[in-house]
């Protein structure tokens, strides 16, 4: 099954110029003009060098989206099929290990991985019973007694017991489709494939306002991102629904455990040795996307705590073995997270003007809108036609506001703050989480409040006030999802803001 944005195809020329438009805008800010404050205006360009490098590096990957590879429908090598469980709910475990069971291939064991125990959950014995109220001749379950290395240390322990070649994983949240196997063991006829990977799809994205948002945001990673890297030998593994050669992942050590992001290092170990990867465009399995803002906080800090990691631990750059592009395309997925720094710059900026009539360069707000506002409106363009119309407003507004949970991962990470590996939760937490969106309410403010000041101190309107006010309402309107995304869904019926989510039809292929 495929979901629209896995049927996206490049647009070439639109990249191109899109890309040509980008480096005017670029070299508009350079040459066109008058500096102002020389401290802001070199944090204003930093903030455009990073835009510019992650909007190249996304087209690079997006330009040619198409990748074939060798396939035989005849392979059908042995599987153990690992279920990850760190304590979720009994009957959410359940619903995959019975779809597990139904899978249509000849040769596969179903390994639930039951971390329950070493996590101090409560009941976690009752997973350790799933094998019988299912299929024990399919179905066994390895429980640790002694913890260490969160999901990695649970993968690499079941490594010891079970023997399969191939190893496919599953988190105990993801329904797999029974096509799942015979759609990614024929990949590994080439003994050079290490693993396969297929798309994390949110079964739940149309139940709620958070989980939409999360969605959306996965479409434009899972689309056009993945085929993309795909295409470079730079795909990593994304934690479920994929497959891996044994022999591959015990040439690295088993799944490396000094990372949070266990499967962005890991593929990078791998793709070091020369190891190769390969991406199935197909819908194979179905889990749970975070339903509260407070789940979705845990989700995107362990991401960017693990990237950043790599990032300045294991830094694609000085890895023997890797060819450019894939140096690109793994540094442009562990610096994305920078964007915590870039945004509070950007943000900032009109609040140096409103209170202290800093400026980082001067210029009437027609000439700045003459090169900013096409370069805006055909990136936006660019992002929906490479996402097949998926990517949506709300993900870019949750990604933007994300600024603080990657700036504390930022911060953590250069203090060397010991961050434990956290399960997201697979049921909505119901509560107010206001808190998590304080910073956003309080920037809010201080826009608001910063207009009526200059206003109250000025007889006219000038150029830079129309111009910062405008920068600021941008991000208000940036923020106000997230904002909507802390609220109860009780507080938010109140405010009368709640909203039909739109529905998704899958297509058979």
């Amino acid at each position: 099954m495929r979901s629209p944005f896995l049927r996206a195809v490049s647009a070439k020329k639109l990249l191109a110029f899109n890309s040509l438009l980008a480096l005017f805008y670029f070299i508009a800010l350079i040459f066109m003009f008058n500096r102002g404050n020389i401290f802001l205006y070199v944090a204003l360009m930093v903030g455009e060098v990073f835009h510019i490098w992650q909007l190249y590096t996304l087209f690079q990957a997006a330009w040619e989206m198409k990748h074939d590879s060798d396939f035989s429908k005849s392979y059908t090598p042995a599987v153990d099929i690992y279920i990850t469980v760190a304590g979720e709910p009994y009957n959410i475990v359940l619903k995959t290990v019975m779809a597990a069971t139904k899978i249509d291939y000849p040769n596969y064991h179903i390994y639930i991985l039951n971390d329950g125990k070493v996590a101090k959950k409560k009941k976690w014995w009752q997973i350790d019973t799933i094998p019988y109220a299912t299929d024990p001749s399919k179905v066994s379950c390895i429980t640790r007694s002694k913890p260490g290395g969160a999901k990695a240390g649970n993968i690499n322990h079941a490594l010891t017991k079970t023997d399969s070649p191939f190893i496919a994983v599953l988190d105990c949240d993801h329904i797999p489709k029974p096509e799942i196997l015979k759609s990614m063991l024929g990949y590994f006829i080439d003994p050079e494939v290490a693993f396969v990977q297929s798309p994390q799809y949110y079964r739940n994205h149309t139940d709620n306002y958070v989980a939409n948002a999360a969605w959306q945001q996965q479409t434009l990673f899972f689309g056009p991102i993945c085929r993309g890297k795909a295409r470079s030998n730079s795909l990593f593994m994304c934690g479920t629904n994929m497959v891996i050669r044994r022999k591959a992942l015990m040439s690295v050590g088993g799944m490396r455990q000094e990372s949070i992001t266990e499967d962005l290092y890991t593929s990078l170990l791998l793709h070091a040795k020369g190891w190769k990867s390969i991406y199935v465009p197909l819908i194979l399995a179905e889990g749970l996307a975070p339903e509260d803002l407070s789940s979705y906080w845990k989700q995107q800090y362990r991401w960017a705590r693990g990237s950043l990691e790599v990032l300045l631990k294991h830094n694609p750059l000085w890895l023997k073995g890797l060819d450019w592009r894939q140096r690109l395309q793994y540094m442009a997925s562990v610096t994305y997270y920078l964007i915590g720094v870039v945004v509070l710059i950007d943000a900032l900026l009109p609040l140096f003007y409103f209170y202290t009539g800093l400026i980082p360069i001067s210029a009437t707000t027609m000439s700045i809108a003459l090169v900013f506002i096409p370069y805006m409106f055909l990136t936006m363009y660019s992002l929906q036609w490479i996402s097949s119309y998926a990517f949506s407003f709300r993900a870019i507004a949750f990604s933007v506001a994300s600024w603080p949970i990657y700036l504390l991962a930022l911060i953590s990470t250069l203090l060397r703050i010991d961050t434990a590996f956290k399960v997201t939760s697979k049921e909505k937490q119901d509560g107010n989480y206001l808190m998590l969106a304080s910073l956003h309410i309080i920037y809010i403010a201080s826009v608001l409040a910063g207009i009526g000041y200059v206003l109250s101190r000025n007889d006219h309107i000038t150029s830079s006030l129309i111009t910062n006010s405008t920068w600021g309402i941008l991000y208000i309107i940036m923020f106000l999802p997230f904002v909507r995304a802390s609220l109860s869904d009780k507080l938010a019926r109140l405010m009368s803001i709640t909203e039909e989510l739109p529905k998704e039809e899958l297509i058979s292929d």
